[in-house]
């Protein structure tokens, strides 16, 4: 019986293992799996000799960026961040309530730019959430509670597609380097952005975004 209970835990582990989308580190050191169903779970949470195994192998894969950071000029593709309801289009649209936004990240210069495709589902964007302004905000909060606020230096305003129902903001912010070793060893757990009319907290689609994609700018 025991072989056989063995024997079934190994599979479960295989299973899980190719379920498993990505390894991260929290602020506070420990380690995390995202699943591809936008899951996770704390790895070792057991003190026993397997899951203190299991944390320091997986510990040994995860990469922590440091002060000493080197960039090559590059540029990611673009993905999805965020897609979820707007608080405020929800009280006024059953279902066109959706903001959208696609990152992609462009390294030039030993300097690295956020490049933010911003798409609400209103042809009146600004009538409800104005434009972004220099000093508006989207702050992350990581996994351990720790938040990098991404602050835009320059206004951007909205183009509206009346005949097609939308709105779009097509933006550009920068990453300081203490920034990007944050975000590159941790996965985000919230995103709020700081409109000139109001802060909404939007779903995050892609958790281990900057984890994924921060190090392709890397020498």
């Amino acid at each position: 019986m025991t072989r056989i209970f063995l024997f079934i835990l190994f599979f479960v582990g295989v299973g899980m293992s190719s379920l498993a989308q990505q390894i991260a580190k929290t602020n506070s050191g420990r380690v995390v799996v995202l699943f591809d169903n936008g899951t996770w779970k704390y790895v070792g949470d057991k003190a026993d000799d397997k899951g203190k195994t299991m944390t320091a192998a997986i510990t040994a894969k995860v990469k922590v960026i440091n002060a000493k950071v080197e960039l090559k000029d590059a540029e990611t593709e673009k993905l999805n961040f965020i897609k979820g309801p707007s608080a405020k289009l929800l009280k006024y649209f059953k279902h066109k309530n959706i903001v959208n936004a696609d990152f992609n990240l462009v390294s030039k210069d030993g300097k690295v730019s956020l490049m933010i495709d911003w798409k609400v589902m209103t042809a009146e964007a600004f009538a409800y959430f104005g434009y972004i302004k220099e000093g508006s905000k989207i702050s992350l909060e990581l996994m351990g509670g720790k938040v990098v606020d991404l602050i835009y230096t320059e206004e951007f305003e909205p183009k509206e597609y009346e005949k097609y129902g939308f709105s779009t903001y097509k933006t550009q912010l920068n990453l300081s380097l203490e920034q990007i070793a944050l975000l590159q060893s941790n996965i985000v757990t919230k995103a709020t952005m700081t409109w000139t009319k109001r802060s909404e907290e939007y779903k995050i689609t892609n958790p281990a975004y900057f984890v994924n994609e921060l190090p392709k700018l890397m020498k």
